[in-house]
């Protein structure tokens, strides 16, 4: 009798929990792309790209190698094109009219192998992803020792992510329902896979007012804003650098002696510290 009365608000916590996610939790990603994309030809979603893309073409004079991926939350927007790297492609769980869409991919799993990829670019895939500690890891596989990884996601310590959570409690819109990635959590993420902070940005300082005169009315907030360097950009950008080195293994040399008829000698070559190394001799069973 007692267990059942403490199981009993353990299964109401359970369910009220999945409620909660259900209703204003992270969607799957297949049903938030086509929401987010179509937003982005928006006079909204077409400032923040913009803004964005002024902070990636800064981001990217850090990089450098022969392959970029870029893993975004839209497959027609293309952000590398200021890259000098010459092999640019797309991965996408969509087909998009993007002549650098190369594959149709899972981004919790992708077809490539470890460390053959100089830089990969993430735009917001992360915030819409609803395991993106998972998506993470696999992007930083992909990336070769000193690769670069560069992380685009919204602030949730901002104006935007004020109004993103005031639009959520009042609408389904899946554009509202992303994750909530401080800064700090993603930093203490990226050192847990070996990636180290080299360039931190921050963008989209007036608040995510649909009408195309504001945003136009409020450039003077975003010109300060950049000046001042304050903390509360809509959207934040990490350049991130792979700090694992590959060890390739050195084998210790040893020399080889013809061993006499009932002698065996061994001797280990290299530095020794004070005397000599003493040889083994082994007589007859006998040191």
């Amino acid at each position: 009798m007692h267990r059942k009365i403490i199981k009993a608000p353990h299964r109401l916590l359970i369910r009220f929990s999945a409620l909660w996610k259900r209703r204003f939790g992270v969607l799957p990603l297949r049903e938030s792309i086509a929401d987010v994309t179509a937003w982005f030809d928006s006079p909204l979603g077409q400032s923040l790209l913009a803004e964005e893309q002024e902070a990636i073409n800064d981001g990217l004079q850090y990089v450098f190698g022969y392959h970029l991926l870029q893993l975004g939350i839209s497959g027609r927007v293309d952000l590398s094109s200021q890259s000098l790297i010459s092999h640019r492609f797309l991965l996408h769980p969509h087909t998009e009219l993007n002549p650098r869409l190369s594959g149709v991919v899972d981004f919790n799993h992708l077809p490539l192998p470890a460390e053959s990829i100089d830089a990969v670019v993430l735009h917001h895939t992360l915030d819409y992803s609803q395991s993106p500690h998972h998506l993470l890891r696999e992007a930083t596989r992909v990336l070769i020792p000193r690769g670069h990884l560069i992380i685009i996601g919204f602030n949730p310590w901002s104006l935007w992510g004020f109004c993103a959570r005031i639009a959520r409690l009042i609408t389904s819109v899946p554009r509202w329902r992303f994750q909530y990635l401080r800064l700090g959590r993603l930093l203490d993420w990226l050192a847990l896979v070996d990636m180290e902070p080299i360039a931190i940005y921050k963008g989209f300082f007036r608040p995510p007012l649909p009408q195309e005169n504001a945003i136009k009315h409020l450039q003077w907030v975003e010109r300060w804003g950049k000046r001042l360097r304050l903390p509360w950009g809509g959207f934040y950008m990490i350049v991130a650098r792979k700090d694992h080195i590959p060890l390739t293994p050195i084998k210790p040399a040893w020399q080889k002696y013809r061993p006499l008829r009932g002698l065996a000698v061994t001797r280990i070559l290299g530095p020794t510290s004070g005397a000599s190394i003493r040889s083994l001799l082994f007589v007859d069973g006998q040191v």
